[in-house]
């Protein structure tokens, strides 16, 4: 309670409130905040300058999860045999496969909609937010500026793909997982640089679909952040399946010469040269924190950039808190 005090001297607390809380960010972590907020009566405000749903619907879970769900057919199809089939060949295009992909993710839309959350009884704006006071929030928006005032405030504004400063990277239109949606001819050779998650998936989803897919990681195995015996399950299954797994590699920059272009790696004291076609940069996800006023408040952030909170989710402000990938 003193340091609450003492954090919010110069910041002299609203006369009335316009909302009981203002979420940032329409997400996973803000749609599921502001739904929950608002059914137990709180007036609530969900800001977002981009689009309902966030990376989940629009770039993450939903979209990669129809795409293996296309891929996995294709692998089953080429297990025939296992199933007491002589042959099954399937033909597709792949462009109606990203298609599919974007079918899935507008009937999921409806769910994630300012629609929907309005009728919740959360006010949807659409805008850029800046956090002025521990109580006050701007939103930058097409026609004008508004502020609302706000007992409390959730930042949930995600993360976005991890870029290296990799040399030549910029000379290449790379991939990421917010881009590589945008496609619509399968790639023949694929170098995917990372092998988390997000890699790891869309890695066995292109071979699957018939790409030459490259896995490039710089450490001695995948999926690090997993318990080794799993992760050699998955490493197992991705080289039955054709994946050229590139393990102790530490790319160093990108060549290009004409149409030819080349992912450069240092293993074991050698230089590879790893020809491509398409490189999806699949390095882990950098938190969005910046811009939102959170640095000229004072709320502190972790080397890494992410919002420090304590086990309730309050940041360094007791009435700010944050939620999600942020």
């Amino acid at each position: 309670r003193l340091k609450s005090k003492k954090i919010y001297a110069n910041y002299p607390k609203p006369k009335q409130f316009d909302y009981n809380l203002v979420v940032i960010g329409a997400g996973a972590a803000g749609l599921v905040s502001s739904y929950i907020a608002s059914a137990v009566r709180a007036k609530v405000a969900l800001i977002e300058e981009n689009k309902m749903g966030g990376d989940c619907l629009n770039t993450g879970c939903v979209p990669s999860k129809a795409l293996i769900a296309s891929s996995k057919l294709l692998s089953q199809a080429a297990r025939a045999r296992e199933f007491g089939f002589g042959r099954a060949e399937i033909s597709f295009d792949f462009a109606a496969i990203m298609e599919r992909v974007q079918t899935i993710v507008k009937q999921v839309a409806p769910h994630d909609s300012v629609e929907r959350y309005t009728e919740l009884g959360v006010d949807c704006i659409q805008g850029r937010a800046e956090i002025l006071t521990p109580f006050e929030v701007r939103v930058k928006g097409a026609d004008e500026d508004q502020v609302l005032t706000t007992r409390n405030i959730i930042v949930a504004t995600g993360a976005g793909p991890m870029v290296p400063a990799l040399k030549g990277l910029e000379t290449v239109a790379y991939l990421t997982s917010d881009t590589i949606w945008e496609i619509r001819s399968l790639p023949k050779r694929l170098v995917v640089l990372g092998a988390g998650p997000i890699g790891c998936e869309l890695a066995q989803a292109f071979t699957r679909l018939g790409s030459r897919v490259t896995l490039v990681q710089r450490g001695a195995r995948i999926m690090k952040k997993e318990d080794p015996d799993a992760a050699k399950i998955v490493m197992d299954r991705f080289i039955a399946e054709g994946v050229d797994l590139r393990l102790d590699h530490g790319a160093r920059e990108v060549r290009v010469n004409g149409r030819e272009k080349w992912l450069v790696c240092d293993h074991q004291d050698k230089e590879i040269l790893i020809p491509f076609d398409e490189i999806l940069v699949a390095l882990g996800r950098k938190p969005n924190t910046a811009g939102f006023g959170l640095e000229e408040l004072g709320v502190t952030l972790s080397p890494g950039g992410h919002i420090e909170t304590n086990g309730a989710l309050e940041t360094n402000y007791p009435n700010i808190f944050c939620c999600g990938d942020v």
